[in-house]
Order: C-alpha cells, then structure tokens, then sequence
C-alpha cells in the first residue's frame, strides 16, 4: 500500500514538475499567455527582498496590473528564463533558473533565480521568488 501511494505521489510530483516545465518554456519562447495559462486565477506572486517588486500579488490580474506594466516599461520585452534545474516532491516545484533580458536604454538584466512554486489540479497557485535584489534595485531602482 505505501509504495502505491509513493507512486502516486510522485507521478504527480512529475507531472506538477513538467507543467511548471512547459509554462517557463512557453516564457522563454515569447508566449507569455501560455506562461499565464499555467497559473491558477487566484494565484500567489511573492517576490522577496527590499526592491521596486518586494511584496505579493494576488491573483492574475493584480500581476497583469500592477506588475507586468513596471516590468516592462524597463526591459525590451519578457525576461528570457532558462530552467537550469528543477525538482519536484509532492504539489511544490523548486526551479533554479537564468534570466536574460535587456532594458530599453540597453544594459543586460541577467538575473539568477531560486523560485518554488506550488500547484493544485494542474495550475500554479503560488509562486515564491529569490533572487540577486541588488541588480533588481540596480536596474529598476
């Protein structure tokens, strides 16, 4: 009996693991509806730290915004993430992760990134991100 629960638990684990997967993959790509398709419409958004972003946004729409508009009125489009590891146990993915990106006066935002992310019925429902603050208050003051 428990190694049938360890199974279906770590199938969902993957399977949370391979969304997450998908919705940087589609960001990555330029798709940023299919990175908002993977999150649940009352997700969570913590960015930590002492920066322009530090806080959390509640739901899809407090992110459509309140932040995506700041983001961008900097960089020259959406960050370029590369998932350079993930791992994935129960409802919550761990994603370490470069960021690329170029603001509009032409300095580099490459950003390093430690970002957990909880999921349930197959969609995002929080997000928790770690990162070099001192280049987010660099860049975005």
């Amino acid at each position: 009996m428990t190694q049938l629960k360890n199974d279906k638990s770590n199938n969902s684990a993957e399977s949370n693991k391979q969304i997450v997967l998908q919705a940087y993959g589609s960001l990555k790509a330029g798709n940023v509806e299919g990175y908002f398709n993977a999150m649940a419409d009352d997700i969570t958004l913590t960015y930590f730290g002492n920066h322009l972003f530090t806080g959390t946004y509640h739901g899809k729409q407090d992110i459509l915004e309140n932040y995506v508009p700041v983001l961008l009125n900097r960089i020259d489009g959406p960050i370029k993430i590369t998932v350079t590891n993930a791992i994935a146990e129960g409802d919550q993915v761990f994603v370490g992760a470069e960021g690329k990106s170029k603001t509009k006066d032409g300095l580099d935002y490459n950003n390093l990134y430690g970002i957990v992310l909880r999921l349930k019925d197959g969609k995002i429902t929080e997000v928790r991100e770690y990162m070099d603050t001192e280049l987010v208050k660099a860049i975005f003051g």
